[in-house]
């Protein structure tokens, strides 16, 4: 058995008896406990919209807002906080192009997603991202089929986690639909990006999904 793969440090891990007395494989970890332990998930009550806390598990602002502005919502689950840990994984995944660590989260996304529903869309990257990356971070974090309902037009100006809030919600509509959008008109989708925000991406994407003629859309996010 290797070590954990972001620390580097003993899994210490044994199997418990009833995995072993099960037909089928044993998956070890690939992160140690204390690693594990430093991804929060968001304490309930949640929003309806975002997921995150929320006093009394009320709407709030941020979320209030896209139902004035579009007449209903992406219910999102995010899997996890963006704090301190999580910033230093997207690091060291997204951005310094460490693919193998998408091992880390890619069983919990990818049954998190299945559980909400069988299509699955992601929020895509541009090819001038995959050129320089090598990979769509969000694809990479899940082992299922989807459908490629989107795709990035022209060049985006800038990234995402280097604009401040008020640049992130005057972002112009980036993505497009592809001709496997059509056969998504009266299905329910779920749309999974790493990284929910403002929201600002997430609903630029969900527009174009009901546009197109899905009935429902469901949200799922690595972190928030």
């Amino acid at each position: 058995m290797t070590g954990c793969c972001l620390c580097g440090g003993n899994l210490a891990w044994q199997p418990p008896l009833r995995e072993l007395l099960r037909w089928g494989d044993v998956r070890p970890p690939v992160i140690c406990a204390a690693c594990q332990a430093s991804f929060a998930p968001w304490p309930a009550p949640h929003c309806p919209g975002c997921g995150r806390t929320s006093a009394a598990g009320q709407l709030c602002a941020e979320c209030q807002a896209w139902q004035d502005q579009f007449g209903r919502l992406v219910p999102v689950t995010p899997c996890y906080q963006y704090n301190q840990a999580m910033k230093d994984f997207m690091h060291r995944y997204k951005f310094q192009g460490d693919y193998q660590l998408r091992r880390v989260f890619q069983a919990e996304l990818t049954a998190r997603a299945g559980q909400l529903g069988s299509l699955v869309v992601t929020v895509p990257v541009s090819t001038e991202t995959m050129a320089t990356r090598g990979f769509n971070q969000v694809n990479g974090l899940l082992a299922l089929n989807r459908v490629a309902a989107l795709k990035v037009k022209g060049q985006r100006k800038g990234r995402q986690a280097e604009k401040d809030r008020a640049a992130r919600l005057a972002t112009p509509q980036p993505f497009t639909l592809t001709k496997a959008a059509q056969s998504l008109a009266g299905q329910s989708v779920v749309l999974v990006d790493d990284v929910y925000t403002t929201g600002r991406t997430f609903y630029h994407a969900a527009s174009l999904l009901w546009q197109v003629g899905c009935t429902e859309i469901r949200g799922l996010v690595l972190a928030s």
